[in-house]
Order: C-alpha cells, then sequence, then structure tokens
C-alpha cells in the first residue's frame, strides 16, 4: 500500500484480513491512526513505515516494525520532551528568558537617568524583544509537552499541524534570525558612535529606526512565506516536517532545504561580519583610551565589555547547530534528532542570559 495517499486509519481498518503477514504502507500521509488499527489482523508480523512513532502504538504481536522510535531522540513515544532534565531545562530558560527580557524593556522605558543613547537603548530593546519572542516559544513548548503528555505518539500528527506548532515555529525562526540581526546592528551603532562621536544623537536615533523596521519587517515576511506555506500541510510539505520541537528541519523539499540553508548562511554571514566589526571596535576603543579619558569614553570601554559577554553567549549558543550543519554537509546528511536536541538547549539559552548581561 505504498505510495496511495492514505491519510487515516480507522479503528479495524484490516477486519477479515486474517492471512496478512507483511503490511508496506511506506510514503503515505498518515495523519492520523487510531491504536488498535491493527488488532484484527492476527496473523500480521511485520510493518512498515515512513512516519515516525508509529511502531509506538503497535500491538506486541508485531515483532518487526520500522521506523523504530529513535532511544537518542529528546522525544519519545510518549512525550514530546523525554528526558525530565530536558523539561526543566526548558521551563528555567523559558522563565528566565521572560521575566528577564521583560524587565530589560520596562527598566529601560522608565529609567530617568539613562547612560546610554536613545540609539544604543533601542537596539537593546529591540534584542530583549527578539529573546522574549524565544521565551514564547520555549512555554508553547512545555504547555503542549504537558497537553500531549504519555501520549505524544498517537497524537503526533495532530500537534504538528496545529496553531501552536505553527506559531512556535514562526517564533523561534524569527528569533533565532532577530537575535543574530541585533547582535550586528549593535555592533555597528557601537562601532558608529566610537568612530563618529559628534553626530546628532537624533540623526543616529533615525537611522537605527529605519535599519530595525527593516530588519524586523523583512524577517516577518522571510520567516512567514514558509511557515504560512506548512499550515495544515502533511510532514513532506511542512517547514519542519516531523520536528517535534517544530523548528525548520524540512531538507527533502527543495524550496523549504533552500530556505533552511539560506536561513544559516545569513545568520553565518552575520555573524562573521559581527565579528569583524567588534574587533575593529576594540581597536577604537584602545586607541581612544591612550589619547583621551572621559566618562563618555568609559562608557563605551562599558558598553564594549558588555557587548563582548552577549557575543560570546550568542556564539556558543549557536556554534553547535554551525558544527553539526557542517558535519552534516561533509557527510551528506544532517542528523535532525541530534539538531533538534541542539535547537531546544543551546539557542535558548543566550535569549536566557543576555538580559541579565546588559
Amino acid at each position: 500500500l505504498t505510495s496511495n495517499e492514505i491519510h487515516y486509519m480507522e479503528i479495524n481498518a484490516f477486519t477479515g484480513l486474517n492471512k496478512l503477514e507483511k503490511l508496506n504502507i511506506n510514503d503515505n500521509r498518515l495523519e492520523y491512526i487510531k491504536p488498535n488499527t491493527f488488532n484484527s489482523t492476527i496473523n500480521l508480523k511485520e510493518l512498515a513505515s515512513t512516519r515516525p512513532y508509529l511502531c509506538c502504538i503497535v500491538p506486541a504481536k508485531i515483532t518487526t516494525c520500522s521506523p523504530v522510535p529513535d532511544l537518542d531522540s529528546a522525544s519519545s513515544c510518549e512525550n514530546i520532551l523525554v528526558h525530565t532534565s530536558l523539561k526543566l531545562s526548558v521551563w528555567i530558560m523559558a522563565i528566565a528568558a521572560f521575566i528577564g527580557n521583560i524587565l530589560v524593556i520596562v527598566t529601560n522605558r522608565s529609567n530617568k537617568m539613562k547612560k546610554t543613547s536613545k540609539s544604543t537603548e533601542l537596539v537593546f530593546n529591540s534584542l530583549a524583544l527578539s529573546d522574549f519572542l524565544m521565551s514564547t516559544y520555549l512555554i508553547i513548548i512545555g504547555v503542549n509537552d504537558q497537553i500531549y503528555n504519555d501520549r505524544y505518539a498517537q497524537y503526533a500528527e495532530e500537534w504538528l499541524k496545529s496553531p501552536a506548532c505553527i506559531i512556535a515555529s514562526f517564533l523561534i525562526s524569527t528569533s533565532s534570525m532577530m537575535s543574530v540581526i541585533m547582535m550586528l546592528l549593535i555592533s555597528i551603532d557601537r562601532y558608529s558612535i566610537t568612530v563618529n562621536p559628534f553626530t546628532a544623537s537624533h540623526v543616529r536615533f533615525k537611522r537605527t529606526k529605519i535599519a530595525l523596521g527593516l530588519g524586523w519587517s523583512v524577517t516577518c515576511i522571510y520567516v512567514a512565506i514558509p511557515v504560512i506555506m506548512s499550515i495544515n500541510q502533511p510532514a513532506d510539505l511542512r517547514l519542519y516536517q516531523f520536528s517535534f520541537i517544530c523548528s525548520p528541519s524540512n531538507l527533502s523539499h527543495r524550496f523549504y532545504a533552500t530556505w533552511t540553508l539560506s536561513f544559516v548562511l545569513i545568520q553565518l554571514i552575520s555573524w562573521i561580519i559581527t565579528l569583524v566589526i567588534y574587533v575593529l571596535l576594540l581597536r577604537e576603543v584602545s586607541k581612544t583610551r591612550r589619547s583621551i579619558r572621559s566618562n563618555a569614553q568609559s562608557r563605551n570601554g562599558t558598553i564594549a565589555i558588555r557587548l563582548s559577554l552577549i557575543l560570546v553567549t550568542d556564539l556558543a549558543a549557536w556554534l553547535p547547530i554551525y558544527v553539526i550543519s557542517a558535519l552534516g554537509i561533509i557527510q551528506g546528511s544532517i542528523n535532525v534528532f541530534i539538531l533538534q536536541f541542539a535547537v531546544i538547549l543551546a539557542i535558548p539559552l543566550n535569549s536566557a542570559i543576555n538580559p541579565y548581561i546588559y
């Protein structure tokens, strides 16, 4: 029954097929399967499918079943997040990022004795907003892990096609992209202030607003296109395919694979530019300190240190993703399960730490 566009299998769908011993239902867009679908096939011993977690709900009499659930995956037959440590990590990072980034935005707006320029404050607030989106994403994953507790295998497709998963996919993609872009804009802003300290603040503020507006607008559109295309689609036509955390992972579809590659490349290029600008910034700060000392220059040095800490945490968060992706390109295939494990643990980490740095 391969490639027959089968979407649903009802209770006792194979009633009467008492001599059926082997069943191949590969390459069907199976969305929902009742747990007792195969109960009537008394002699069925082998089952092959391309639907993850199907083997979790078949009767024990089926001795050979594929695909076998990956024991190293961060999800399981029962839960979206299989490990208690993973559940705790997600909630700790979610709460820390949620509270921390709200405090950053509120504090910056209410602080009457601002020591940073309006443009710098605006960029930091924007970074806090992107990190806040990540905290919202983590909360969605954590809440739905509880909703589908002990029954994820049966309702996996329901979760993956749900509005919550679609929103989560948009949030993690937008937050990840904007976080890197914000680091680039912060570096440019600090370098501009250091090199041209006498540029009118309102001019710099206007430029920053335009840059941020373009950044957010382009990123939201760029992310929204594949996410909207994924609404109510089967796994092979979704951006995140079978990803239990709804992160981009469909490398078998040409458009989504190209989009995912561009997504990673844009961030990698942004990182390289950011690091180059940061090196130039440190050189300028060092030269300025030798030639003149003032409160303004002291603040520039302090902000440069804070920026370096944020850069280090962001780079540390993204490094595992780049390494896994690079190894996948070299080997010809990417281990999606390991990549997802890194995504759910590494990328949100900087969103939780950043607000307490700046």
